[in-house]
């Protein structure tokens, strides 16, 4: 398999971005080999270093939309973009819209190669009778603590893709890795909580806290894994691990792991006592969905609730990508209306075809969950982007209606999540610092949630988590205290949707839950609806939903077909059911 013995490349390149980074950057004339890189410990930190480029930056990374674009929660509306293989029929093993097998064994590849030198490279020994720097030597071993979450986080990625995959915990020499054979997806997930436990042991509560210790805990490290991102990453491989398309014997068991770990992580404590985590608070009119992303006045890089994430870089791409036509934007990710019929009512806290919700068809943004018009923009809004400042018309002959240009939105809908009023792209330049979210506060809520309901019917306790997630919201949607077991499971995967919306979490919530095992729920991602929405005479709306698209599901697609060059590469590699 090429992404797990070819080592010499990764090297070389690493070597070539190294001279990039400051704190990497030792004395040298040019000349390093790979026996270089493993004597000197800064280079031979960077190997692990590179490996962070693995994580996923999920801003518009397939064709330039989002992987919500394949779920019921989003639309391409052009129909060149690679995205819509994912249901037009053309995805299998010889046309791989995503590189994730790739890309998530070229890092494990790296944390190996890492693994296997770091306790060889020399540190450098202070001319006192302490002998070897200890700053360095903590430093290092934190870092075989990052080591171990990364590869867990890239097994998590692999395993919730394809099920079980060849488990490669050390670098393979060429013969060995065509030999490699699949573990079971049980094996998978356990090989993932080890991996969880020993980076735990390892890793700080925090960085760039005062005092700091210089090369263990600075500022500058802020992002790096840490214990919490630890116990985070195994709550959510424990969850998936109890879902249904992994638990096929129904091992109630594995839900009290999940909801265990989660309570850990909700209840997690600093030293001096202080909780590790919170969750932003958009009770202020000015807070956004997106400052959790964006950082502004309101909110810090790395704000409370950010758990581990991307490195912040700076971009305007996002906003671009996706802004309405009539702004300058590309709108490559487009909401549905299945999705903005998700959030419930705001005074009633009910769904909004639920009896007594307050619902008005004829007025159908009005007196909603507030996170709708965080994520979602419809017609009427005020919207500033682009140095351009207007209103929102997505209605049939609109500005920004589905005629208004070849790839308009044809849900008459376009997103607002992630997106920076600031930025700016046309007569002018500004970008925006941001960071793609792979593990918050608010998720873990959820996680646990799902987990007490599915491990004890606890519907009190379940309630108690969506009450604590919706407190950061003004005015929340209240929860009813008179839930069933069965309503109280669909509030929670409702509220995923709604909370998570376009965080890459719908695509894969939807496999492992086997939701479309259920006609009625594959309907909406089959039969992609718009609000349906038209001017009258008299200037007001009308709005009547319809099909604007179709799809395909089949069930193969609850796992991703393996590449088909690794399959002739390792004679005991088998193909997932369906692809072959």
């Amino acid at each position: 398999m090429k992404r797990i013995y070819k080592i010499l490349g990764v090297i070389s390149l690493i070597i070539s971005m190294l001279s990039c980074d400051a704190m990497l950057d030792p004395e040298t004339d040019g000349g390093l080999d790979e026996e270089g890189v493993w004597n000197y410990y800064k280079y031979a930190f960077g190997i692990l270093n590179s490996a962070y480029n693995n994580t996923s930056q999920g801003y518009n990374r397939i064709s330039n939309a989002m992987l919500a674009a394949a779920s019921d929660d989003a639309i391409c509306p052009d129909p060149s973009k690679d995205i819509n293989g994912f249901y037009n029929g053309s995805w299998g093993p010889y046309n791989i819209i995503e590189d994730g097998w790739d890309n998530y064994y070229e890092g494990i590849r790296k944390v190996n190669l890492f693994l296997a030198k770091i306790d060889s490279v020399p540190l450098p020994v202070e001319p006192t009778i302490i002998g070897t720097n200890e700053e360095i030597y903590e430093t290092r071993e934190r870092m075989i603590g990052e080591a171990h979450f990364l590869r867990a986080l890239f097994y998590f990625e692999l395993v919730r893709r394809f099920g079980g995959v060849p488990i490669v915990d050390k670098v393979l020499a060429e013969e060995e890795a065509t030999k490699v054979t699949r573990a079971t997806s049980d094996s998978c997930f356990q090989y993932i909580f080890k991996e969880c436990d020993s980076a735990l042991v390892r890793l700080p509560y925090w960085y760039g806290e005062s005092p700091s210790v210089p090369g263990y805990n600075d500022e500058d490290d802020m992002g790096r894994a840490t214990k919490g991102a630890a116990l985070a990453l195994k709550a959510k491989a424990q969850l998936y691990w109890a879902s249904p398309l992994f638990n096929t014997e129904g091992d109630v068991e594995r839900w009290g792991k999940a909801a265990e770990t989660a309570d850990e992580v909700i209840n997690l404590t600093d030293p001096a006592g202080d909780p590790v985590y919170g969750i932003l608070n958009y009770r202020a009119v000015s807070t956004q969905l997106t400052d959790l992303f964006v950082p502004n006045s309101n909110t810090p890089l790395y704000n409370d609730e950010i758990i581990f994430c991307t490195e912040y870089t700076e971009n305007y791409m996002v906003e671009h990508l996706n802004a309405p036509i009539s702004y300058g934007g590309k709108a490559y990710t487009v909401p549905t209306q299945s999705l903005v019929e998700a959030f419930p009512m705001l005074t009633s806290g009910k769904g909004i075809f639920e009896d007594g919700s307050g619902y008005d068809a004829n007025n159908p943004f009005n007196d909603r969950d507030s996170r709708l018009a965080m994520t979602v923009l419809y017609n009427g809004m005020d919207y500033s982007i682009n140095d351009y400042s207007g209103v929102i018309e997505t209605y049939a002959g609109g500005a920004d209606g589905p005629d208004a240009y070849a790839t308009a939105s044809p849900t008459q809908y376009y997103l607002n999540k992630f997106m920076s009023d600031q930025a700016a792209w046309s007569s002018n330049t500004v970008k925006n610092s941001r960071t793609w979210i792979h593990l918050r506060f608010s998720e873990i809520y959820l996680i646990y949630a799902e987990a007490i309901l599915e491990y004890e019917g606890n519907v009190s306790e379940a309630r108690s988590a969506i009450v604590q997630l919706r407190k950061k919201v003004s005015s929340r949607p209240r929860v009813s205290n008179s839930l069933s077991v069965d309503e109280m499971r669909d509030l929670i995967r409702n509220e995923r949707r709604v909370e998570l919306a376009f965080e890459e979490q719908r695509f894969f919530d939807v496999r492992r839950w086997r939701l479309y095992d259920n006609a009625e729920a594959r309907q909406d991602f089959e039969n992609v609806r718009s609000c349906g929405i038209t001017k009258n005479e008299d200037k007001s709306f009308s709005y009547e939903p319809q099909v604007v698209k179709t799809r395909t599901w089949e069930d193969k697609m609850y796992l991703f077909p393996i590449p088909q060059d690794e399959i002739l590469k390792c004679d005991g590699l088998t193909q997932n059911d369906g692809w072959e």
